[in-house]
């Protein structure tokens, strides 16, 4: 079977959509044989992992991305060439008009739904392009990849997809979460000694605005002891969170940290707070989990799969009982280690390599339907 995957991805600036193409691509290009899968747009390899810019080179990729737009708005059809021998597309997004010939299975990832269900958190560029992704390409694929049982109930009831087409596929996590000595030659720049941390992008869905609202329902004695450290990219319509932020002596804001550092970020908060409002997945959860943070996270959408009992789940519109989660476990030791324990159990069963024979099955399933 000759497979084409969608490499699109790589050559963004992205965190955790890139960041599951790459770790998956990682496991299951050796393990493919006797089939074979090339990178479209003409990707050589995969290139090193860089959240902050494309894997590749500028011209690389600025060569790329003008494949990809010519597909799209000049109708050239690399795409189609690029699969002239394939049995199999694999789609993401960024592709607006796959190739049309007939035995060519086309298969795709929808990782969430939310520019449909939530427009008003995302770009309108994102929307136009998701929304046009399931009026014309999700009618023609062949299956779907979906991280959670939460995305598929979404898919079937919001946007009437076809149940059997779908395949629940949970992401990994990486072996390093799990390794990561808790006395760290150094933090990051700005993160205190103790600290409660949260990452995520600033942008609507991650829920901060509520999380600093919980924050400061602590009482004045935990917020002195545990700073709120929040990580992540800097997103879009943060306008109001931004305001929030200023004038805040014991919130630091640190931006996006390097992937290297990012283990010890984890390993050494007192307690990982996600208050997000929709997440297909939520890698960061087991991330956070598998280096022993204690998680206090939302209790919506497939955040419950993933952190199963071994969290502390919170109704995310409820600044109360966030900050109630967060003094339980600030406050009472035993509680703190017994998540953190379970945490890295539940953690353990997720992995990489799970989810690439996983999606290799599924698409021998679907070439050979």
């Amino acid at each position: 079977m000759r497979i084409v995957y969608d490499g699109t991805p790589l050559l963004m600036r992205s965190a955790g959509v890139k960041n599951y193409h790459y770790a998956l691509l990682t496991r299951l290009l050796p393990a493919i044989h006797p089939h074979t899968i090339e990178l479209f747009p003409f990707l050589p390899g995969l290139g090193r992992l860089r959240n902050e810019h494309s894997n590749y080179s500028r011209p690389a990729t600025i060569l790329r991305l003008a494949a990809v737009l010519s597909d799209n708005y000049l109708r050239l059809p690399l795409g189609s060439w690029a699969a002239r021998r394939a049995d199999l597309f694999h789609l993401t997004h960024h592709l607006l008009h796959p190739p049309e010939r007939g035995a060519l299975r086309l298969t795709s990832l929808v990782h969430d739904p939310t520019c449909v269900l939530m427009p008003e958190f995302h770009t309108p560029s994102n929307v136009r392009y998701f929304r046009r992704f399931v009026q014309e390409v999700m009618p023609r694929l062949s299956g779907i990849i979906v991280p959670s049982e939460a995305v598929k109930r979404d898919l079937i009831e919001k946007l009437h997809a076809c149940r059997e087409r779908i395949t629940v596929i949970p992401h990994g996590v990486e072996e390093r979460f799990f390794q990561t000595p808790r006395q760290p030659a150094r933090l990051p720049q700005g993160v205190p000694e103790r600290y409660i941390l949260s990452l995520g992008a600033m942008e609507p869905r991650k829920n901060l605005t509520a999380l600093l609202e919980a924050y400061q329902l602590l009482p004045e004695d935990l917020r002195q002891a545990y700073p709120l450290v929040i990580a992540g990219a800097s997103g879009w319509k943060n306008e109001r969170l931004q305001r929030n932020l200023q004038d805040r002596p014991s919130v630091c804001a640190i931006g996006y940290i390097d992937a290297d550092l990012l283990p010890m970020l984890y390993a050494r908060a007192s307690v990982f707070v996600f208050p997000s409002l929709y997440e297909g997945f939520g890698m960061p959860l087991l991330e956070a989990m598998a280096a022993g943070a204690p998680v206090v996270a939302s209790n919506v959408s497939a955040i419950p799969e993933v952190v199963g009992e071994a969290g502390l789940l919170v109704d995310p519109r409820s600044p109360s009982e966030i900050a109630r989660a967060i003094e339980r476990v600030l406050d009472d030791r035993d509680l703190a280690e017994n998540l953190a324990a379970r945490g890295a159990l539940r953690a353990r069963q997720f992995t990489w390599q799970k989810t690439a024979a996983a999606t290799r099955s599924f698409f021998e399933c679907v070439a050979g339907s």
